[in-house]
This record gives C-alpha cells, sequence and structure tokens, in this order.
C-alpha cells in the first residue's frame, strides 16, 4: 500500500504557517492545532484532506507569484518583445529549508534550440522584489529541477483532456512517496481553467497530473470535475455551494479557490452525502 513520506502532521503545519500572512482571521487554537485532522476527520479520508490544504496552499502561492510577475514583466514590454517565451515555473524561494512565501519565477525559452532561463524574478506574497530581476542577454542555464519542472508543465499541456477555458494557468512542483518502502520522487501538475472576470469562479475543468521525475512521462491524470461548473460571487456573499461527485474529500483546487476569491465553499461529497466546509487553507466536516 503507498504511503505518503510526510507525515499528517506537517502537512497541517505546513498549510497553516504558510498562509498566516493571507488571512488575518487565522489565529483560532482550532487552525493551528497540528492534531485537528487526526481528531475531527474519518481515518479514511486524513491523508487526502491533508494533501488537499497542502498542496491547495502552494497552488495559491503559486499563482499569486505567477500573476504579479506577469504583470511586472508585462508593464516592462518584456512579453510582448521577447518572442523566445515558452512559458513559466515558480518555486518557492527558501533558505536552509524554512517554510516562506517568497517565491521564484522564471520565464523559460529557447536560446539556440536549448531551453534557457530568459527572465526571473523573484516575489513575496504579492509583491514583486524589483532588485532580484535577471535578464541576461542569452538567459541563464537551467537547474535540473526547473528543466524537470517546465518539461512537465509542457507535457501536462499538450495531453488531452476537456478544456472549460481557453486559457489555463499551471502549477508544478515536486513531491515525495514511498512505494512498497521505495522512495520515489514524483512531479504534480495542476491545470487550472482561468478567467478574466473576478465575480466568477472556475470551479470546474481542471485537472491534476502526476508525472515521473523528470516530468517526460504521465503515471496519472485526474480530471477535478465532470463538467465545466462555474460559480458566481455575488457582493456580500458569505459562502457558496456545490456538488463534487468525483472524490469523496475536497480537493486541492478547492482550497486553492478559497483562498483566491476569500470565500468559503460548502462542498457535497456525493460518493458518501457528506457536506464538507472549505474556508481558505482549512477543511472541515459540517456538523
Amino acid at each position: 500500500m503507498t504511503k505518503i513520506l510526510t507525515t499528517i502532521s506537517f502537512l497541517l503545519l505546513f498549510s497553516c504557517s504558510t498562509t498566516q500572512s493571507t488571512k488575518n482571521n487565522s489565529s483560532s487554537e482550532e487552525e493551528h492545532d497540528p492534531y485537528r485532522i487526526a481528531r475531527t476527520i474519518p481515518e479514511e479520508y486524513q491523508m487526502p484532506v491533508a494533501l488537499s490544504e497542502m498542496f491547495g496552499t502552494e497552488i495559491y502561492f503559486q499563482d499569486i507569484a505567477a500573476w504579479v510577475v506577469t504583470d511586472f514583466l508585462a508593464e516592462k514590454g518584456v512579453l510582448q518583445k521577447d518572442k523566445r517565451l515558452k512559458g513559466w515555473i515558480v518555486e518557492k524561494d527558501s533558505e536552509k529549508d524554512e517554510l516562506t512565501d517568497k517565491m521564484q519565477v522564471t520565464f523559460i525559452g529557447e536560446v539556440n534550440g536549448k531551453l534557457k532561463g530568459l527572465h526571473q524574478v523573484k516575489s513575496k506574497f504579492n509583491k514583486v522584489l524589483e532588485e532580484s530581476y535577471v535578464n541576461p542577454e542569452n538567459g541563464f542555464d537551467l537547474t535540473d529541477n526547473q528543466k524537470s519542472l517546465f518539461v512537465a508543465r509542457q507535457t501536462a499541456l499538450k495531453s488531452e483532456f476537456m478544456r472549460c477555458s481557453e486559457r489555463y494557468n499551471t502549477v508544478a512542483f515536486k513531491f515525495e512517496m514511498v512505494d512498497e518502502d521505495v522512495i520515489q520522487n514524483h512531479t504534480i501538475v495542476y491545470l487550472l481553467a482561468a478567467t478574466t472576470e473576478a465575480n466568477k469562479i472556475m470551479a470546474g475543468g481542471n485537472y491534476k497530473f502526476t508525472l515521473n521525475e523528470s516530468g517526460d512521462k504521465i503515471l496519472e491524470s485526474k480530471a477535478l470535475s465532470k463538467s465545466c461548473i462555474i460559480l458566481q460571487k455575488a457582493e456580500g456573499v458569505v459562502g457558496l455551494t456545490l456538488s463534487h461527485i468525483v472524490e469523496p474529500t475536497p480537493n486541492a483546487v478547492h482550497v486553492y479557490l478559497s483562498l483566491m476569491h476569500d470565500v468559503p465553499l460548502y462542498v457535497m461529497t456525493t460518493e458518501n452525502k457528506m457536506l464538507w466546509k472549505v474556508d481558505g487553507n482549512t477543511i472541515s466536516i459540517v456538523k
């Protein structure tokens, strides 16, 4: 049986630590309790819930970083002028493995037929660190990690999937798993249906891909909905509801959407007829 290398307690602590700057009201003992999931979620759902909280937080921070850096480069005219660009990847910029919300965004393209980093900028939550911007004329060599993340991103985008939007954002990161006592390094890619309309929440058309370490082989592709669900966020709304038929628990995209749109989602999982509340990076069962 496949086991996740990281413990539930660490997953919950990671999720809470990395979102403290995003939610001013997240100081309750319940939210910072490292045993919350073990105490309040049935055992068979504990790991999926912990992973959804962690992955959803990662998606949120990466999406924010890509957003503000893209705007920064667009204002400079870079995205319009540099025809070599093929996409971007986002990485945590951490020191000594400390948890941080500082991110590094690398825009990648081809120089003389070789993938190179062309523009690189760091950000801290929603603020670009302009002094970090580098853009050498002939680009710079990518690390092995950057190459595999970019390859995985491109592999997922080129696959067959039901599109619910003309534009998709991507999030890619590494994750270690243990399968029969053998550590396997996988690359996780999320494809997120995007919209420019602030009141629309793209709850459908999102996908999760698990790829090998090098990112060139899809091990599993998973549609996170069966249809193109679009929720409308009206002014003053205190929560939104939706049915979820593909999993018995809310997933990482539900967490990301709640964080991004600052609204609780009430998710009815039809498989077990349970009602869940996704409030930012915290998933709970509605009594």
